[in-house]
């Protein structure tokens, strides 16, 4: 080996360690095993809390990275990488699947069993915030293994111990032909409970980034590093990873830039075999983003997908043929997926039709406005991984996609108006960015909400699409740019832009960013503005690059943690007498809310197969509700999404049946003559319930684990 690759390969190989001692120091601090303060402490305290099996593989892990990309042969290897991606690709979900890797938070419930053995995510933290992954969404999927009517029904009887639509409303894995729609499913239906979540976590990451990747070569015209970073800004973007597992917007972008990539490549091909299956894919697709069910992300994204659509058919028209095997084509799969979808809704109109009867969510009509703070609150998603004290809202809402605002929109300008180069692309999406960014910033008539759908959205929704508009709009233009700056105007207009874009976010959290975190958002702006403005350059290109990987790294890739397996429910003694008893004899279960018994404890007997009452109801029961309230006189109460918690009592102590404690929650009072009236066949409390006196109904005890006590309830 030469000396000054020997030398190269010291160098690199010091700064893995420095980059692997950097990146366990980052976990110690979101797993709240450090504070900031103590890293500062020359006694060096913190150095005991480090671990350092994690932080080896770490070191390996970077100095892999970075060995290779100083190899003589780097120019080769990354080459076959590329070219064999989507193996490499296959081969690390299998390794996720296999050790049943996921970003679960589903290690946040050991805090409500007594007695419980304490589990630790192999890195990160659970997350709290995300209750509805790990209190609603992952127990329900659990409980799909466990239905009384066989496993994976498509209408459940375990949530809300009523036949309930699991496949339209949170959906979950389904034996129904409608389960071609969602994907990421599937490995549930072939695999255990831990490999199939895994599956559905590492499945859809592995499938965000690689369509992103994609999406990123279309749009940058074949620009490898461009497209990297697309992919990374996508994936790893803090709006994505904080909402990941619900309300389906990984799957919106999955399926959305999927139909778009299978339209160019349809276009493109003279070959009918694979026409068929770019055709076929896109229909998937298109009813994957479809059943996503959640308005409030679909319409904006739609808008965003109709302009790439748009723009890709006036970008290709001159080599548009459509020949009469193509209309035969085309519009035989159009009335398959017509009727397929018609079919599905029909199945759940009843559910369609009881969502959107709802007090909430309901039906909505809005007309924007009073969003621009949001333009400014991408740099603070820095800290969000480690810290927990925002001034108000929490981490999931004030999450953003890191756009670096306004670069896009400047750059697209400067390219369209300045260097006067006519791109479709860029045209257009400047268009979307002032429709949308508008409905953010201003209050529209109340027509012209309704005509463009935008009234079903709240306008903080929207800037979902106008923080991805940003980055589509910056992803093209440095493709396209011609202009090449000065390093000294570089630096100048760079560090003006952060300063500005600093103090604004400062101004916005409204206390949150302290002295230390403005210094780190202005370098971190100040370096991407920089390294935008040179990107011409290749020092702008490697930079851009790597403060790319910098942000997804504390910002997106560690928001979730990465867990490993379920045995944090499976082997709590609690789980194992609820599946006992329910065995034993099935029947009808409600969760005692009193005494910490509430949300999420509701949504556990579920996960044994426990049909349960007032499991997370997500949408309502009204005919059990009026059994209790025949005049319907609390309608507006319980008709709605709800977590619902219930307080067993005696006749006196009762002042209102239902009382609303939140928008989706409420409180049902009972007497024990009242479980007779709902059929309840089982109480699970963690509270003693021997004092509550009933005429006809009493309560047995059967069991008590981890600090709950199981009742059959005697009629």
């Amino acid at each position: 080996m030469e000396k000054k690759q020997i030398q190269k390969t010291i160098i690199m190989i010091f700064l893995a360690v420095c980059m692997a001692v950097f990146a366990e120091l980052f976990f110690q601090l979101i797993e709240n095993k450090l504070g900031m303060n103590q890293l500062f402490k020359p006694s060096g305290e913190w150095f005991e809390s480090l671990k350092l099996k994690r932080m080896l593989a770490m070191t390996v892990l970077f100095a892999g990275v970075l060995l290779t990309l100083i190899a003589k042969k780097r120019d080769q290897i990354l080459a076959q990488l590329y070219q064999k991606r989507f193996l490499v690709a296959a081969v690390f979900l299998v390794i996720c699947v296999i050790f049943e890797l996921s970003g679960s938070s589903i290690l946040y419930w050991q805090y409500y069993f007594d007695h419980s053995k304490a589990y630790e995510a192999l890195i990160g933290v659970a997350r709290g915030v995300r209750a509805d992954e790990w209190a609603v969404n992952t127990p329900m999927a659990l409980s799909q293994y466990l239905n009384v009517s066989g496993a994976f029904p498509y209408f459940s009887e375990t949530i809300r111990g009523a036949l309930t639509d699991v496949f339209l409303v949170y959906g979950q894995p389904v034996k129904n032909l409608a389960v071609i729609f969602r994907p990421f499913q599937w490995g549930y239906l072939f695999l255990d409970s831990a490999r199939g979540l895994s599956f559905f976590w590492a499945g859809r990451l592995i499938a965000l980034f690689m369509v992103s990747f994609e999406t990123g070569m279309m749009i940058s015209r074949s620009n490898k590093k461009l497209s990297l970073i697309y992919g990374v800004l996508i994936a790893w973007a803090p709006i994505v990873q904080w909402w990941f597992a619900v309300n389906g917007l990984v799957e919106m972008l999955i399926f959305g830039q999927l139909a778009i990539l299978m339209t160019k490549q349809y276009i493109e091909t003279k070959q009918y075999r694979f026409k068929i299956l770019f055709a076929l894919v896109f229909f998937i697709s298109a009813g994957a983003y479809l059943f996503t069910f959640y308005p409030s992300w679909q319409i904006s994204l739609a808008y965003i997908l109709l302009f790439f659509f748009i723009s890709i058919l006036i970008e290709n028209r001159g080599i548009i043929q459509l020949y009469p095997k193509d209309w035969l084509l085309l519009s035989g799969l159009l009335m398959v997926f017509i009727v397929g979808v018609a079919l599905i809704l029909l199945k759940s109109s009843e559910t369609i039709e009881l969502v959107m009867g709802t007090v909430y969510p309901g039906s909505r009509f809005e007309t924007g406005g009073g969003q621009l703070y949001r333009f400014f609150l991408y740099p603070g998603n820095l800290f969000f991984a480690t810290s927990r004290a925002l001034p108000y809202g929490n981490s999931s809402e004030l999450s953003m996609f890191f756009d670096f605002f306004p670069m896009g929109m400047l750059l697209s300008l400067w390219i369209l108006f300045k260097e006067k180069q006519k791109d479709i692309f860029l045209s257009l999406f400047l268009i979307l960015l002032l429709v949308l960014s508008s409905y953010c910033i201003f209050t529209w008539p109340g027509i012209l909400a309704k005509i463009t759908l935008l009234s079903n959205i709240q306008p903080y929704r929207v800037s979902l699409a106008v923080g991805l508009i940003n980055i589509l709009l910056l992803i093209r233009s440095l493709a396209l740019l011609q202009t090449e700056l000065s390093c000294k105007m570089a630096v100048g207009i760079a560090a003006v832009m952060a300063l500005f874009m600093a103090i604004g976010a400062m101004i916005i959290y409204n206390g949150y960013i302290n002295t230390l975190m403005l210094g780190v958002i202005f370098c971190v702006l100040a370096i991407s503005f920089f390294a935008i403005l040179c990107f011409k350059k290749a020092i702008g290109q490697n930079l851009l690059l790597g403060i790319v990987m910098f942000i997804a790294f504390v910002a997106g890739m560690f928001v979730n943690p990465l867990n490993q397996g379920l045995d944090v429910i499976y082997d709590q003694d609690i789980f194992g007498l609820i599946s006992q008893v329910n065995a034993e004899q099935n029947g009808l279960w409600i969760v005692d809310s009193e005494s910490g018994g509430g949300y999420p404890i509701i949504n556990l007997p579920i996960m044994a197969g426990a049909a349960t009452v007032n499991s997370t109801n997500v949408y309502p029961d009204l005919e059990r509700w009026r059994l209790l309230d025949p005049g319907g006189n609390y309608n507006d109460v319980y008709n709605r999404y709800a977590h619902i918690s219930m307080h067993l009592c005696d006749e006196e102590e009762i002042k209102e049946k239902f009382v609303l404690d939140s928008a989706d929650l409420f409180t049902v009072n009972l007497t024990l003559a009242d479980l007779k009236t709902l059929n309840v066949t089982y109480v699970l409390s963690k509270r003693d319930l021997s004092g509550l006196n009933g005429a006809e109904v009493t309560l047995n005890l059967l069991g008590s684990e981890n600090g709950f006590n199981l009742y059959k309830v005697n009629q």
